[in-house]
């Protein structure tokens, strides 16, 4: 199970990137607007990886209950990774309502407030945290060599890319509070 999980994370890794390059380029001012593909098969992928570490989690659970032994303190960083995981879904969730367009004639997004904003920010940051603490496990689990190394490198490009989005949110914010 552990290993479909790395599959999907992987599938979702690819879709969200190109979604949301696309997507940060349309809230910039671009002219391409994001294709619907790219979203829903990363929500696809999400919601598969979502089950599966649910899974995955509640096995986790069971056995410390069942040994007796937790050793929360030791264990922070699964937890972390675990918890920034599920700290993401609901601003997943409310991505989906701001961002999804019922009139396929026309792309316009709906109003873009500061509450939505901040939605969009915390989605970011959930989203930042939970991949950066979990490329180097991730890594392994493709079979990358390269170590610190490369996780180091990836996580940079992950942050660098958080952050042009985050930028992007911001502009799109600007642009409707101005008009």
């Amino acid at each position: 199970m552990r290993k479909l999980n790395v599959f999907l994370a992987a599938g979702m890794l690819a879709f969200f990137l190109a979604h949301a390059i696309m997507g940060a380029n349309r809230l910039f001012g671009g002219s391409a607007a994001p294709a619907p593909f790219l979203a829903w098969a990363a929500a696809g992928f999400a919601a598969a990886h979502i089950a599966v570490s649910s899974v995955l989690t509640g096995q986790t659970l069971y056995a410390m209950k069942r040994s007796g032994a937790g050793y929360f303190k030791e264990n922070r960083l699964f937890w972390a990774r675990r918890i920034s995981g599920f700290a993401a879904v609901i601003p997943l969730l409310t991505h989906l309502f701001i961002f999804t367009n019922e009139n396929a004639e026309v792309f316009r997004l709906r109003e873009f407030t500061v509450g939505r904003l901040v939605s969009q920010l915390l989605l970011v940051a959930a989203l930042g945290l939970h991949v950066l603490t979990n490329v180097r496990p991730f890594m392994n689990a493709l079979g990358a060599k390269g170590g610190k190394g490369l996780a180091a490198d990836s996580a940079f490009v992950i942050s660098i890319l958080l952050l042009i989005f985050a930028a992007a949110f911001a502009v799109y914010y600007v642009r409707w509070a101005l008009n």
